[in-house]
């Protein structure tokens, strides 16, 4: 089974960004919309918290190299009084930029205009972003819009919203990783039968309930 680690920015005593919104609420928000999308289209997903509680980068990235992923997505959301969303990538490229290109696309599709795609370098030359630099795996930050500016936050302001980012994050991911986008489907048996007649009638009963996907199933 593919690996997805995602990590939630900030957290307890660390609100991370703040203005319109408080970005660690709405980084949780996103990364667990993110974390159900994935899970229902059959990857095994860890996340870094499900709740407003303390978990720093260092935590973080010794989770997600534990959990030993195919991907990681760092969620963020930024300040500053900028517009729009970005995505930081390895220097390196490779999967990485990939992902990064893939969740630019997927989030212009739900109406957020885009900073671009971006990388940021020390002095030494390694990732800026210890997120990107250390994690094994390929990361990406992905910063999701401005919560001080009062414009950018109209397209992220309410949970529906702030939701809408995180399965657009998990479709990226599954087109990063080759899944196709269908739901795994959960069945539901409804009886088991010695003589095939009773089946049909079970079956007829479905549907005259209006549950007309019903099948017989041969064992």
């Amino acid at each position: 089974m593919l690996k997805v680690f995602i990590g939630v920015g900030h957290g307890g005593s660390d609100p991370g960004a703040t203005g319109f919104l408080v970005e660690k609420t709405v980084n949780l928000v996103q990364a667990l919309a993110c974390r159900d999308y994935l899970i229902d289209h059959g990857i095994d997903v860890l996340i870094s918290r499900i709740k407003d509680e303390n978990c720093d980068i260092n935590k973080r990235i010794s989770m997600c190299n534990s959990f030993n992923p195919a991907l990681a997505i760092d969620i963020h959301n930024n300040a500053g009084g900028g517009d729009g969303a970005e995505f930081f990538y390895h220097y390196g490229a490779g999967t990485s930029k990939t992902l990064a290109e893939n969740l630019e696309k997927e989030v212009l599709q739900i109406g957020q205009n885009s900073r671009g795609i971006k990388t940021k370098i020390n002095n030494n030359n390694s990732d800026y972003f210890a997120f990107i630099r250390e994690t094994a795996c390929p990361a990406v930050i992905a910063e999701g819009c401005f919560v001080d500016n009062q414009n950018d936050i109209t397209i992220c302001d309410t949970i529906p919203e702030q939701q809408e980012f995180g399965k657009a994050y998990a479709k990226a991911i599954l087109k990063t990783l080759g899944v196709t986008d269908t739901p795994k489907l959960y069945r539901v048996q409804m009886g088991a039968f010695t003589h095939k007649e009773n089946a049909l009638n079970l079956q007829k009963e479905l549907q005259n309930q209006g549950i007309k996907d019903s099948f017989i199933a041969y064992s």
